[in-house]
């Protein structure tokens, strides 16, 4: 079966192809000479520059310019760029079988005029060849369509600028086991959660609707409305305490998650086999212990399973 591209056959959309970079080549020349002509009305001036003028009924530069675009049918702003560009890439420095649009982009490049002659390698084609994200990567734009990892976490980045979104996309992000564990790998992120954390026991004196915020018995009693620091000590403890705790949980799942899919096919001895029981009895003892803490609050051990986790 013949292979398709959209609603069209390959060979189709091969001479689609062809006819279309034609067609391109063509738009590119028109581009320029029009960028030519406007420049030859209004040359391009040095910022804070003078060119003499004679006569009050002179036109800016501006109105001159809208006055050619309306002639041709053109925006104002299309002719403008059209201009720059033209006045940025000299007629010997054009690179012939590049488009208008790279030409653009490259415009702000440094060394553009050499780095237009050495365009980048199209992995899908396999040929070296100008598209309009391999020159957004030159001149260090953001692309339209992300492909290193880098240009993917500029983009969620952009997407994420406001604050109350980047918020839900991290905590969404981080129900993920292994992102979770990567995250605390990094200094930077953990000094950040640390010191978010101490920001938050502040909200004691304010009546803080977290749990670890909130009095609990023994805690010192506020007088006249002001909060006793120990208290504020207290809850600052305990949220890092939560914290640890999540992170210890996070890390054990994270671990089994890459671990547990390499053991397919293996085959283990009899005392290796009863070895990784009793450490399982101990996780299942050990989960059972927290989730009670957790609850309760109290953290004391029955003897059956102090010596459980001794290894008794």
């Amino acid at each position: 079966m013949s292979q398709t591209i959209g609603s069209v056959l390959r060979d189709r959309f091969e001479e689609l192809v062809t006819e279309s970079v034609k067609l391109v080549h063509t738009m590119t020349r028109c581009q320029f000479e029009v960028g030519d002509m406007a420049l030859e009305i209004e040359p391009l001036r040095g910022h804070g520059g003078h060119q003499p003028v004679e006569g009050e009924d002179t036109l800016s530069v501006e109105a001159s310019l809208r006055i050619f675009a309306e002639e041709i049918g053109l925006s104002f702003h299309t002719v403008r760029t059209y201009r720059w560009v033209a006045a940025r890439w000299p007629a010997e420095q054009r690179q012939e079988g590049v488009s208008f649009e790279v030409h653009r982009i490259l415009a702000s490049a440094p060394d553009a005029f050499e780095q237009i002659k050495d365009p980048p390698l199209n992995e899908r084609t396999g040929r070296r060849q100008w598209s309009g994200d391999a020159a957004k990567r030159v001149a260090g734009w953001s692309t339209a369509t992300p492909v290193t990892a880098q240009e993917k976490v500029e983009s969620i980045r952009d997407l994420a600028a406001d604050e109350t979104v980047a918020a839900l996309a991290a905590c969404e992000l981080l129900q993920r086991p292994e992102v979770a564990f990567r995250a605390m790998r990094d200094r930077q992120a953990r000094e950040r959660v640390n010191q978010a954390q101490f920001d938050r026991a502040d909200l004691v004196e304010e009546g803080g609707e977290d749990w670890w915020d909130e009095p609990r018995e023994g805690d010192a009693a506020e007088d006249g409305g002001s909060a006793d620091p120990a208290r504020i000590v207290r809850g600052f403890h305990r949220a890092m305490e939560f914290t640890d705790l999540v992170g210890v949980c996070q890390g054990f799942v994270a671990g089994a998650s890459r671990l547990v899919p390499r053991l397919r096919g293996r085959e283990f001895t009899e005392s290796q086999v009863e070895l990784v029981g009793r450490q399982l009895e101990k996780i299942r003892a050990t989960a059972d212990w927290i989730e009670s803490a957790v609850a309760t609050g109290r953290v004391d051990l029955d003897e059956a399973l102090a010596e459980l986790l001794r290894g008794q």
